[in-house]
């Protein structure tokens, strides 16, 4: 496998062949603690690749929001295709039975599907197979939810997957892809508001400094960031561990 610096100068054929499964997560708390349980190797900051279960992989860190995704999506090498790609990372729920933790799939293959609930049952994880609905800003509030699930009638919602699976079919059209989320908030839980997008440890001072009363906000989103985090690390390696049937 090349080094990543390579990668530009290599075919649409060999980069699909180096990275025949390209994964997605927004934030460096999502993209981070899968690169390490895959056992892939960093090449940047915010790109990292390897092997897991046979298969070769390409993570990368795009950012939050479609905006942000389709500017790193346009920093890969030049007509690179991918056999299948990954949405991963955090989502909000849009319903009252689902809580932190909670597995949300869509778009997984048939063969897969039997896989997850294999996984599911031997971890005893909440799993869904439903919808994930896009939303072009981060719903801070259970108003916000509970309208945004009127309108869709998902079971739950990110900023991501929809403008990636767009790319992914756009760039080949048999490209195999599936959004693996896991809930972090759920309906009744409030997100700090205005909160920084930016992940440099200044634009955190200055955030808490300003806004106070969103300490304990903060607190409690860590410690369920990182039991969903756990969780997601769990059904992915499950998942993605000798995944033959995952073409």
């Amino acid at each position: 496998m090349p080094v990543m610096s390579d990668v530009s100068r290599v075919s649409k054929e060999e980069t699909s062949r180096f990275f025949p499964t390209l994964i997605c997560a927004a934030t460096s708390w999502e993209a981070v603690p899968i690169a390490q349980a895959l056992h892939l190797k960093a090449a940047s900051s915010d790109s990292f690749f390897g092997k897991f279960g046979g298969r070769s992989i390409l993570l990368i860190k795009t950012g939050m929001g479609g905006a942000a995704l389709k500017k790193r999506l346009s920093e890969l090498p030049e007509g690179g295709v991918f056999s299948r790609v990954i949405s991963t990372g955090f989502c909000g729920a849009l319903k009252p039975e689902l809580s932190t933790g909670d597995i949300i799939c869509d778009g997984l293959p048939e063969a897969l599907s039997a896989k997850a609930e294999t996984i599911k049952n031997s971890l005893g994880l909440k799993v869904h197979f439903s919808t994930i609905a896009h939303s072009e800003e981060a719903l801070y509030s259970p108003k916000l939810k509970k309208s945004f699930a009127e309108k869709t009638g998902a079971l739950a919602v990110d900023m991501e997957s929809s403008p990636l699976k767009s790319w992914a079919k756009e760039k080949n059209p048999d490209c195999e892809f599936v959004s693996i989320r896991v809930v972090l908030d759920s309906l009744a839980d409030s997100l700090p508001a205005q909160a920084p997008q930016s992940e440099k440890m200044l634009s955190f001072i200055w955030y808490f400094i300003s806004q106070p009363g969103s300490w304990a906000n903060f607190g409690k989103l860590y410690f369920k960031q990182r039991r969903a985090s756990k969780i997601l690390i769990a059904f992915l390696r499950g998942l993605l561990d000798d995944s033959g049937d995952l073409k």
